[in-house]
């Protein structure tokens, strides 16, 4: 199970994504919707270890992914 725990990330001092949370279980559908702009690619950024999250939690199967490189979240199963 992935949980998305009150994220914030920033690019600068331009803040995308603020307090960001869901839940993706498995066997089950998880969409992310959205206009352009609103942080849809950076929330997937964040998860796969693309671009550090500023405050919250990015947890997989029960580890935290805080400080994980891209490469060892996609051995961990998280795809980039």
């Amino acid at each position: 199970m992935l949980n998305v725990e009150a994220i914030d990330l920033y690019y600068g001092a331009a803040q995308a994504l603020r307090g960001v949370s869901l839940s993706a279980e498995p066997g089950q559908v998880t969409c992310v919707l959205g206009r352009n702009g609103v942080g849809k690619t950076s929330l997937l950024r964040a998860i796969v270890g693309q671009q550090p999250v500023a405050r919250g939690r990015i947890v997989w199967q029960g580890q935290d992914l805080k400080g994980l490189p891209s490469y060892e979240r996609a051995r961990a199963g998280i795809a980039t």
